[in-house]
Order: C-alpha cells, then sequence, then structure tokens
C-alpha cells in the first residue's frame, strides 16, 4: 500500500528533484517486493528434488511444478561436502523466513562452488550428505 501512494505522489508532485527521489525509492520498493513474493511462494509452493542418473547429478529448484534441472556429469564433481555458516549473523539471515539462502550442502563443478539443500536442520544435511555420497561415489566413473 505503501508504494502504490508513493506511486499517486509521483504523478501528482511537479518538482523533477522529487520526483528522482521517488523513483530511487519506488525501485528498492519493487526490488523487495519481489525479493518477498519470491521467498513468499517458494515457502509455500517450492521444492528442491535431487536425482542421480546415468552418471550424473540433476539439482531442481521448483515452484508451482516449474523449475529446470541443473545437470552435473559426477565425474567432475568434485570435494562434496556440508556448509557450515562460521558466523551466526549470516546464519540467521540465511535461515529467516523471507530469504531462499541457506544452502547446507556444496561441490566444487569446474572451478565453481555449487550449493545446494536450502535450509535444512543439521542432522537432515548430515543424512542427506550421506546418502549422496554414497551414490555419488558407487555410481561415479571414476570409481
Amino acid at each position: 500500500a505503501c508504494g502504490l501512494v508513493v506511486i499517486w505522489e509521483y504523478f501528482k508532485t511537479t518538482n523533477s528533484d522529487t520526483k528522482i527521489g521517488l523513483l530511487i525509492w519506488l525501485a528498492f520498493w519493487f526490488y523487495f517486493e519481489y525479493t518477498i513474493l519470491k521467498a513468499y511462494m517458494w515457502r509455500r509452493n517450492g521444492k528442491e528434488k535431487i536425482k542421480i542418473k546415468n552418471e550424473k547429478l540433476l539439482i531442481k529448484r521448483e515452484v508451482n511444478n516449474k523449475g529446470k534441472y541443473k545437470m552435473y556429469d559426477l565425474e567432475q564433481v568434485k570435494e562434496f561436502r556440508l556448509l557450515e555458516e562460521k558466523n551466526q549473523l549470516m546464519r540467521t539471515l540465511n535461515n529467516s523466513y523471507w530469504a531462499v539462502a541457506g544452502e547446507t550442502i556444496a561441490f566444487d563443478y569446474y572451478g565453481k562452488t555449487v550449493a545446494f539443500a536450502l535450509q535444512l536442520k543439521e542432522e537432515d544435511a548430515k543424512d542427506l550428505f550421506r546418502l549422496l555420497k554414497h551414490y555419488i561415489k558407487q555410481l561415479s566413473p571414476a570409481s
């Protein structure tokens, strides 16, 4: 509602400096509205799907049954590990309701870090990590 008042005020005012200030404020408002809507939709209907198939690791984040799998060749998955946020403030922010963050498992893929398993409890993250590590080791072409 606050943003709508500012939009109305933008069209009402004639001062160009005020219009620039209102545009800047609206840009931030739209960004945070989008972020909040995205987080709300994730909380309401979001899922993370993980599959291991044909020597590939497939990871998908979907909302309302929409999303696309990202494929990773198992032979290029390196340094498979649990992530631990050492900074308490960052852990709290990443696990907040309005954040789509807080990944708990990661690996390196062609020199880049890929993180997934959003906001799992520590025990759940460890169980998933063990399970995935077992299957990756078992199915990896290098083994």
